[in-house]
Parts: structure tokens; sequence; C-alpha cells
């Protein structure tokens, strides 16, 4: 079996194929995994706990978010635990790798699959670059352009992370998250050019320019978020697409880390299968459908009506949200399979600024 991609997700479908009985190589075509390190590297502690028990990887430790609206209006929600960890995504990268290696698996670094399937059960997980993708017929799955810099500074508070919506990030938003000494501030959005976009608000934004000013940033980090939801169809008689390349991505914030490792389990363990003959590789479909369809598909439902919200559409669903307490409590929902708080807030009053988006996404 031959896996695309030396990421978590390929390192992950990788170890759980070897430790189902089958002979795994890793094509990583940079020379070190987790470069370049474009992560914002935000993850559930829940999550986190589902994949590894290291801790080695962590730089810090989140307690709850705070989201600005388009006005500036600060909107918190906070629990007493710890709900997220920051980690090094090289460094996480690294514990996967060796996580792959004591499994079995033979890791290729610095070099490029060249092939095809060549009768072989394929797993692309080659992120959005999609070259092995087209060469197998698959459409790359939707994304938008990101840029991010590390700021040297502290001045943010350590254990929360932010999100700013309206104008700094049109019809995304921007994020602030916190990693000691340092915090990563970037955007994505549909429209603009994203580098531009996150230099305006460093520069224009009062509450975050007044943290940034005459700190040292780092070069430009720039990337692609996916926002599409999962492929219509991952799975095909060869080949297996996961993580970024098959789309498994939350659509509401494009954090793939975690749902990414999950479902690469699933289709570790299906591809090994397939090689002893046991079932179908079109069966991962059905899998991962059962475990976390009605979840993406809620995501992507929202995701596709914040996308088309006006500034003041997403004002008012805020202070709605906020006054009916969901904000508050939404801390205490699952971070990755936000299914269940979506349909929460879809029952609340704050649908009725849903609509006239929902109705401009379809026109």
């Amino acid at each position: 079996m031959v896996v695309v991609g030396g990421g978590p997700a390929g390192l992950v479908a990788a170890a759980e194929a070897a430790k189902a009985g089958a002979e795994v190589e890793v094509f990583e075509e940079d020379r070190e995994v987790g470069l370049p390190d474009h992560c914002a590297g935000l993850v559930s502690s829940s999550g986190l706990e589902a994949i590894t028990q290291s801790r080695s990887f962590v730089v810090g430790k989140i307690k709850g978010a705070r989201i600005f609206s388009p006005d500036g209006r600060r909107y918190e929600a906070k629990g007493p635990g710890v709900k997220a960890f920051v980690i090094d995504r090289p460094k996480f990268d690294v514990e996967m790798l060796r996580a792959a290696e004591r499994a079995g698996v033979r890791i290729n670094l610095g070099t490029r699959w060249e092939g095809g399937s060549d009768g072989r059960v394929l797993i692309i997980a080659e992120g959005t670059k999609a070259r092995v993708s087209r060469k197998m017929g698959l459409r790359p799955a939707a994304s938008i352009p990101a840029a991010q810099v590390d700021v040297a500074t502290n001045a943010f508070d350590g254990d929360m992370a932010e999100i700013h919506t309206g104008g700094w990030a049109p019809g995304f938003f921007a994020w602030v998250v916190p990693r000691g000494e340092r915090a990563r501030v970037g955007l994505a959005s549909y429209r603009g050019v994203p580098l531009e976009l996150l230099n305006r608000m460093l520069e224009k934004n009062q509450y975050i320019s007044s943290k940034v000013r005459g700190a040292r940033r780092s070069a430009p980090i720039f990337g692609k978020v996916v926002v599409g939801g999962p492929l219509r169809k991952a799975a095909g008689k060869e080949y297996i697409a996961i993580g970024d390349a098959g789309g498994f991505v939350k659509p509401t914030t494009g954090g793939g880390v975690v749902l990414g490792c999950l479902i690469a389990r699933i289709a570790g363990r299906v591809a090994a299968e397939a090689l002893e003959g046991k079932a179908a590789l079109s069966s991962f479909e059905r899998e991962w459908r059962k475990g976390f369809g009605r979840d993406f598909t809620a995501m992507k439902l929202a995701a596709k009506v914040f996308s088309n919200m006006r500034e003041q559409e997403i004002e008012g669903a805020l202070r709605c949200l906020d006054n009916e307490g969901l904000l508050g409590a939404a801390i205490g929902y699952d971070m990755d399979l936000q299914g269940a708080v979506v349909s929460k807030a879809a029952r609340s009053g704050a649908v009725r600024y849903a609509l006239l988006p929902l109705l401009r996404s379809i026109l």
C-alpha cells in the first residue's frame, strides 16, 4: 500500500493499516514533515486525546474563545478547564511519523510519488497540492487563500483564542492564537488578497494594533483553508483521498487535524481490509458518513450561511446568540463535531439572521 503525503492524516492512516498487517510505504516530497508550518495549531483537548497521549509538542492551553463582531463588540465563552491545545505542528508531525515507524511503516522523505496506483491501494493525503488527485481524476477540495504572521508579543491573553469577524476577512474570519511569547495572527477570505487584508488589520484594527505595535513579525505564512467539506466521492476502486485532499476539514473553521486523523484511521483500516480481500475501498464512504456525515452536513450549511452574511446580519446574530446564552454555552460543545451546536443555534432566535444569507448563497 502507498500513502502519498506525510502529514498527520497520511501518517495516521499508514500506521493504522500497518497495525492491521499491511505493508505500507509513505512518500513525502518535503525533506521534513510539518514544514512549511502554515497551521494555526489549535486543536481540541478531547480530539488530541483521541489521537495521541504525548504532549511534547504542546505550546499553549486554551480555556475559551473571544469573538469580536464587525463593530468591535466583544463576546466571550470560557470554561474552567482546558478546551484546546496550541501545538507546534512540526513537532506534532514528527511524533506522528515516529508512531508510524514503530508500527512498521516505511517512510520516504524528500521523495515524490510519480506512479499511479499501479494495482496497489493508494491513499492520497497530499494536502491541497492535488497533483496525484488530478492524476486519479479527482477535483481538489474547495479552498480559500490564507495568510498569517507570528508576532513576538505576549500581550494577548494566553488562555484565550480570538476570532475577528466582518470586513477584516470578508466571507470568513481572522484569528489570533497565543503561543507563549508569540501570537499567530492570520485570516482567510473569499474576497481580496489575504496578505493585504492581514497587513491592514494589523495596522488599522485598534484592538490588535495596540498589542502588536513595535513587535517583531515573522515573514508571511501562506496557505489554503479547505472550506467545501468532503469530496462527493473520496474513494475509488484503487484509492482513498483523506485529510485536506479528501476535504475532511471543518467547513466552519478550516480546522482539520483532529477530524482528518480520526477519518484517516477509518481509511487505513479499510485499505488493509481491501488488500486482504475482506472489503471494498468504497466501504470507506459508508463508514465515514456513518460516524461524521451529519456533522459535516450541518457545518457545511453553517459555513455557507456565514460566508454570505452581511456585517449587520453578523452583528444581529451574535447579539441574539449571546442574549440567549448560546455563545457562553458553546464552550461545552464538541469543538470538532459541531453538528450539535449548529442545530442548537438553528432552533434559536438567531436563525432569522440566516435566512437571507442562505437565500443569497442559493441564488
